[in-house]
């Protein structure tokens, strides 16, 4: 079997270009390359992958290596090994030369045995005319080769090669004409010997000569690389290999198999340390300076250590240190981990002290480097200093929303011992914070960090403090409950601080400042009350916090409280005419007020209540259009799914609805890499869970299943969660197993408020009982299973008795109905039309195309064969669009059992399914791709995301097997998809 194309993850321009060049080598066009990169860039890879090629072809490869002893041996020494290897592939070469030019090879022959001809006197006395003659019969002997087959020749790391070498490779790069011949040459950047300059700088100016430098490779493609070599690799651990790989794929490689494992791999460690051996002892202290203040530094940076000058010159010489513009760079950020392993405890700290010192010698040290220079301080052993550095950069990290940066900071100042001198801080302005303030100061950063139960232990460790604010304790602890949607616990809390606050007033000990947390504090419970279902006193204290914040001047909590004001306006028995036109206004505006005032928090419930009106009102595509435009103007504060959770949720859902399922599952795997909540994450588990059942990803759905129940607890989303897994087990077939998860909740059902919720379990269960009947042979009644359905269905009607029932909600009420009727073989056609024509306007595909699925069913039941195969094809066109391939197989089976005249469209699909695997929506992405179309026109012609072309581009690769858009292109003429057949 033939070896399938290699993927050159993020080499591929390269890769192109070289397989250009040896395709006109093969037309008598020779062509001599040199390709530069530092040392695990890629390019012994990018030529092994040319070989093969080359190789595959049927031309002749040789290569030749030089070493880091090559410059100190005999002269010739990869030329040597190349030649070696030329003869050994051709042992009639000998016959094809004269036996002068055979005598010529001489100076490179040893131990080639016989065969080989001794110089002549004259050569061997003039070193000058066997180099001559060596050259001569170099190119005649190549040549000799190349006019039977196609030849390439390979010299690899010329960095290394002594200057007789090179001089002979610039002469056969010279004489190089119309011959099929591809010459490689790799080597890092040409700067360690004065010949190698000198050899790039002729070789340069050759009309054959082609140079490639290959710069590291981006994160994007490094994070390939560690994902395609260790594919059960957790995301946070990929993220941190990616750093460490710092573009190297062959760094990347070998970190890949070491997983997360402490450490580096034993042959990556070894292949570092070779290269560090034999560095003085001033070069290494020096090198590992500069990774200790990562990895870069200023020319005149190093000048205060001993011995600066040598040492960086032996860096420079050694390739340790690279020049960066006006910079001094590791040529590789692994060095820095190898040195500093090697480094004894004292040592370390006259690193830390000197890397302080750099830092310190820059000028004066902003926030954003106070950290740094923090932690060298106490790595040195300066406690008192680092102390205010550190605190310097925590708040900086938490002014700037660098939570996860800001929350390590405090970890490590709360580690540090305590003060010498209690309450003050030698080289501080102002007097250090004591343990109780700073503790206060760390919970936002655990909070936003998503430490959320680290949090809560600091808020102990707090309350038990001699004098301690107790209301600022409690109003902490409530927002942290209140963030976990512990609502119960937090409106305690919250209610603590109000009586807190009520006992110093009656005391006459308030202070000016308990105002203003007065009003933060009521504008948190009006939410937790909003939370809690109890609306009217929801409004009612919004209102009091409003007023509270207006004369406190909290402008925070006045936006905070018209939001919980608007969005429970709404939801009030009796809600004011245009209760939710005024909402959404107020909400936009409370968006607009929060992000003037750089206020992240408030802008993101904001945006997240005006996703819930809306999404009430069932305006799926503005829920959309607000998540987007809430998280890209978000965007600048740094990751903010995890916290958004309103925002993301209301999003993954209304994709959901609406058949955007690549992004729906884009935006809940990306959401579930972050700190999220276990009510959250269950969130997202379950909606994964229901757009992959229909998909049929059934080991996906397990797997997140299986993630999810340890999560469910008493998450306000543990009922849906039962239901999308009953839904599971339903489109496995198991119909036993779905009817049993939905009996054991058919009591919380009972009493449960959210109708929608109550509606889409009734579906399942009725389905199920439907499609059990159906099953069996021959269709008997069950009574006990008759017995149930009729409790789901009353539970039905009782619950569309009382309820104001959205549009969603009534159409689950007809399909339940539907479903039911079908259990006792009533059904029509024509109620399943209908469910699909409503289901069509509010935009739910998949509902349309299940209704029109079970028109057609019904349809053929009544031989009206017309309408089943315009049901049907139409149930088709939908699912293939969706990739809900359960029902799809479903579809087809009807289509062939019932001897159906297939449509036009149905044909279409099979036709594209059978060649190509695509799903309809992935053969129009493919169509406008072959057109020549951007992702950003592909979404703008479908109406969908660039995101979700983006997914949809990634996955017609994958099923076609390229590896570009321009093959893509080529695939869609191929596979007849109505566009022609690309060419270059």
């Amino acid at each position: 079997m033939a070896r399938p194309a290699p993927r050159m993850i993020g080499r591929e321009p390269e890769y192109a270009r070289l397989l250009a060049y040896l395709d006109a080598s093969e037309a008598g066009v020779p062509t001599a390359v040199l390709i530069t990169a530092d040392a695990g860039t890629g390019k012994t890879r990018l030529v092994d992958e040319v070989a093969r090629t080359a190789a595959a072809r049927g031309h002749t490869v040789v290569r030749g290596n030089c070493t880091p002893s090559s410059a100190t041996r005999l002269p010739f020494g990869p030329i040597a090994d190349l030649m070696r290897d030329l003869r050994e592939q051709h042992p009639e070469l000998r016959d094809a030369v004269t036996d002068e030019v055979w005598a010529g090879l001489a100076p490179i022959a040893a131990g080639w045995g016989d065969g080989v001809p001794d110089a002549s006197p004259a050569a061997a006395s003039d070193p000058a005319l066997s180099h001559a003659r060596l050259f001569a019969a170099v190119i005649v002997t190549l040549t000799a080769v190349a006019v039977k087959q196609p030849l390439v020749v390979i010299i690899e790391d010329l960095h290394w090669a002594d200057p007789a070498s090179l001089d002979l490779l610039g002469f056969v790069a010279r004489k190089l004409a119309d011959q099929n011949i591809l010459l490689l040459a790799t080597s890092r950047p040409p700067k360690q010997t004065e010949h190698l300059a000198d050899f790039v700088f002729e070789f340069a100016r050759l009309e054959v000569a082609q140079t490639i430098e290959l710069e590291p490779l981006p994160e994007g493609a490094i994070a390939e690389i560690i994902t395609e070599t260790a594919p059960g690799l957790d995301g946070a651990v990929v993220e941190a290999l990616t750093v460490r790989a710092a573009g190297s794929p062959f760094f990347a490689s070998r970190l890949a198999r070491h997983g997360d494992r402490p450490g580096l791999p034993s042959d990556l460690d070894q292949l570092l340390r070779f290269e560090l051996r034999g560095l003085s002892p001033e070069a290494r202290h020096a090198a590992t300076v500069v990774a200790a203040v990562g990895g870069r530094v200023g020319f005149d940076d190093l000048d205060a250590l001993p011995g600066a000058g040598a040492a960086v010159e032996e860096l420079l010489e050694r390739d340790i240190l690279t020049e960066a513009g006006d910079d001094l760079r590791l040529r590789h950020a692994l060095f820095g981990e190898v040195l500093g392993a090697a480094t004894t405890p004292l040592q370390r700290r006259a690193v830390h002290a000197a890397a302080a010192q750099l830092i310190a010698a820059r000028g004066p040290v902003d926030g954003e480097h106070a950290l740094e220079l923090g932690r060298h301080l106490r790595g040195a052993g300066q406690i008192e200093a680092a102390r205010g550095q550190l605190l310097r950069g925590a708040r900086y990290a938490l002014e700037t929303r660098s939570f996860a940066r800001a929350r390590d900071a405090y970890a490590e100042l709360l580690a540090l011992p305590p003060l010498s001198d209690a309450g003050t801080d030698a080289s501080a302005d102002a007097p250090f914070p004591d343990r109780t303030t700073l503790l206060l100061e760390a919970v936002p950063a655990y909070h936003w960090s998503g430490d959320v139960a680290v949090a809560l232990e600091l808020l102990d460790e707090a309350s038990q403090a001699p004098g301690a604010d107790e209301a600022r304790v409690a109003y902490e602890r409530g927002r942290l409950l209140s963030a976990e949607g512990r609502v119960a616990e937090s409106a305690a809390s919250f209610r603590a601080v109000l009586d807190l606050l009520e006992a110093a007033d009656a005391a006459d000990t308030a202070e000016p400042a308990s105002v203003g947390l007065r009003a933060r504090t009521l504008a948190a419970l009006a939410r937790d009350l909003m939370n809690q279902g109890d609306m009217a006193a929801s409004v009612r204290t919004a209102g009091q916090a409003m007023s509270d914040a207006a004369a406190a001047g909290e402008r925070q909590a006045q936006i905070d409280a018209r939001v919980t004001r608007a969005v429970a306006g709404t939801l009030v028995p009796d809600p004011a005419p245009d209760a939710s036109g005024f909402a959404e206004r107020e909400l936009r505006e409370c968006a607009r007020l929060a992000l003037d005032a750089d206020d992240l928090e408030t802008a993101i419930r904001a945006y997240g209540n005006l996703t819930y009106v809306l999404g009430v009102a069932e305006r799926d595509a503005d829920v959309i259009a607000v998540a987007r435009e809430a998280l890209e103007k978000c965007a600048r504060y740094g990751p903010v799914l995890s916290i958004a959770s309103s925002v993301t949720s209301n999003y993954v859902s209304s994709l959901a609805l609406v058949g955007e399922w690549d992004e729906a599952l884009a935006v809940a795997r990306a959401a579930l890499e972050e700190s999220v909540s276990p009510s959250m994450g269950l969130y997202l588990h379950s909606e994964i869970v229901e757009v992959q059942t229909l998909r049929g990803e059934w080991a996906d759905v397990e797997a997140h299943l299986e993630s999810a129940r340890g999560q469910i607890g008493d998450s306000v989303y543990a009922l849906q969660f039962v239901v999308n897994e009953a839904a599971f087990e339903l489109w496995r077939g198991r119909t036993d197993r779905s009817l049993g998860i939905i009996a054991g909740i058919l009591d919380d059902l009972r009493s449960q408020d959210d109708p929608d919720i109550v509606l889409q379990a009734a579906v399942v269960a009725l389905q199920a009982h439907a499609d059990a009947f159906e099953s069996r042979f021959p269709r008997a009644r069950n009574a006990a299973s008759d017995a149930i359905a009729d409790a789901v269905i009353e539970l039905v009607r009782d619950t569309a008795a009382q309820e104001s029932l959205s549009a969603l909600g009534l159409n689950l009420v007809r399909v339940c109905e539907a479903e039911y009727a079908r259990l006792h073989e009533g059904d029509t056609a024509e109620q399943w039309r209908a469910i699909a024509e409503s289901s069509h306007a509010t935009g739910h595909l998949f509902e349309e195309a299940y209704a029109r699925y079970r028109g057609g069913v019904r349809a053929l039941a009544g031989r009206a064969s017309g309408e089943a195969s315009d049901l049907l094809s139409r149930a088709h066109e939908i699912a293939a669009q969706l990739g809900a391939r359960p029902l799809a197989d479903r579809i087809l089976g009807t289509v062939h059992a019932g001897g159906v005249k297939l449509g036009a469209t149905l044909q279409k699909s099979e036709r594209r399914e059978a060649v190509a695997g695509l799903s309809d929506r992935e053969v129009q992405v493919l169509e406008l791709i072959a057109e020549g179309l951007s992702n950003r026109d592909i979404a703008q012609r479908l109406f969908i995301s660039e995101r979700t072309v983006g997914v949809h581009v990634s996955r017609i690769l994958g099923k076609l097997g390229v590896r570009n858009r321009t093959e893509a292109a080529r695939a869609a003429g191929a596979l007849n998809l109505g566009v022609p057949e690309h060419s270059d």
